[in-house]
């Protein structure tokens, strides 16, 4: 399967939200929520836009404390920690202060994605910290969640209120999966095969990369167009649900 990133409907609402939060009015409004279900995509559109903008990207750990947090964050960002609290916080603002205004220059875009955001978003002390860095910097600070993010922030109103973007990622569309397809998958794929690998996916991206996989495996070993027919009785993908295997009926 080919190493590249495809633009599907869902990455091109994100963009579309990370410039309206860029010409956003009230500055201190540079929260953004990324969130949805498992599965669709919603880590891998965050790190793209970090790694093709050089933006900071963060993965959340279950047990992180403040200064664990800002500990990851200065390694991210090639800065040898200092011992304390409040030395590492002004650390983080003079390298994050740094970074953005050389992107300013370069008239590049500039953020700081924190992944997996559901593991302290009922942590006030974690979550106020990450405020206030976005606070002082007005850098947009994007936060990834599975579907529960914006309900816990609800629990802090200081914190929703600065929130300038919500996002959510819905499942795929038949035209996603298309792109999908024909953008990843190293032999033709017949649009009945595609069709079907829509509904057994029912649109999420981790399971319909699964399924090119398994078109790509029978391409290769049958040369030519991968038809629903050709893939009659094997196996396409992996139910969620269930674990079970999806196997292509006719």
């Amino acid at each position: 399967m080919k190493d590249r990133f495809i633009t599907t409907s869902n990455a091109t609402r994100f963009l579309a939200a990370l410039t309206a939060l860029q010409q956003r009015g009230a500055e201190e409004a540079c929260l953004m929520v990324l969130d949805g279900q498992p599965g669709q995509g919603k880590s891998e559109v965050a790190q793209w836009w970090a790694t093709q903008t050089g933006s900071v990207y963060l993965r959340c750990k279950r047990e992180w404390t403040p200064a664990w947090m800002l500990r990851e964050l200065l390694a991210e960002l090639r800065v040898q920690p200092q011992y304390s609290f409040e030395r590492m916080y002004r650390q983080a603002l003079e390298a994050l202060g740094a970074r953005a205004r050389q992107a300013g220059r370069d008239g590049e875009p500039f953020g700081v994605v924190i992944d997996e955001v559901d593991h302290i978003s009922r942590k006030g002390e974690l979550l106020e910290t990450l405020r206030d860095l976005s606070d002082m910097l007005e850098v947009p600070f994007v936060l990834v969640g599975m579907g529960k993010v914006r309900h816990h922030l609800a629990r802090y109103p200081q914190i929703a209120s600065r929130v300038g973007q919500y996002v959510e990622f819905a499942p795929a569309t038949l035209d996603d999966v298309r792109a999908l397809v024909c953008g990843l998958c190293e032999v033709p794929v017949a649009d009945d095969l595609v069709d079907y690998l829509h509904r057994a996916a029912a649109g999420q991206a981790r399971e319909v990369k699964e399924g090119i996989a398994a078109i790509e495996r029978h391409g290769k070993r049958n040369p030519g167009q991968v038809t629903l027919a050709a893939m009659a009785g094997q196996t396409l993908l992996n139910d969620r649900r269930t674990g079970q295997p999806i196997v292509v009926r006719v």
